[in-house]
């Protein structure tokens, strides 16, 4: 039974170490993925808090408790841990995302800063101000040259929800 706890814990963490890993390559090559759309308790990252969850708590309880007892924590740890987070976590931040649409044209002139590289022809991160929020969104220079982490950008237009920035003079 320990085994296949540690197996669980192992693919739960593997896929954020991983998720982690791909993410910052996508970013790299240009590369944009979408899993669906909505929300859904079968979210990879949902399913990653169950599987993490599940074994590290089974590894806890393996060694205390009967067999059958320890599958039954672990599995309840791992439904609460899975839940919490999509509720307290995945819900508002669809929520958030849906709500916040804003008009684009109101954004275009406003000053933001760079908080990762945009690389040369592809997408970095910027931060700028809206109202009393502090929003983040995927960026790309206007005529495609690389722009620093920290530095001062005027969002110039949108092309869908990629801002398109210049340096600020």
């Amino acid at each position: 039974m320990a085994t296949l706890f540690f197996i669980c814990f192992g693919v739960g963490v593997g896929f954020v170490i991983l998720s982690l890993i791909f993410g910052q390559i996508a970013g790299m090559v240009d590369a944009d993925v979408s899993v669906g759309a909505g929300v859904s308790p079968f979210k990879p990252i949902v399913l990653a808090v169950f599987l993490t969850g599940f074994g590290g708590m089974g590894l806890i309880f393996a060694p205390i408790f009967h067999v059958w007892m320890a599958l039954s924590f672990a599995a309840l740890c791992g439904l609460l841990l899975s839940y919490l987070i999509f509720r307290f976590v995945v819900v508002p931040l669809h929520k958030w995302q849906n709500t916040s649409s804003h008009d684009r044209q109101a954004l275009v002139g406003l000053s933001a800063k760079v908080s990762s590289r945009i690389y040369q022809g592809g997408y970095g991160e910027i931060t700028y101000n809206y109202g009393e929020k502090i929003l983040h969104g995927p960026a790309k220079s206007e005529d495609g040259s690389e722009i620093l982490t920290g530095t001062e950008v005027v969002i110039m237009y949108f092309d869908e929800d990629t801002h398109f920035v210049k340096v600020k003079d």
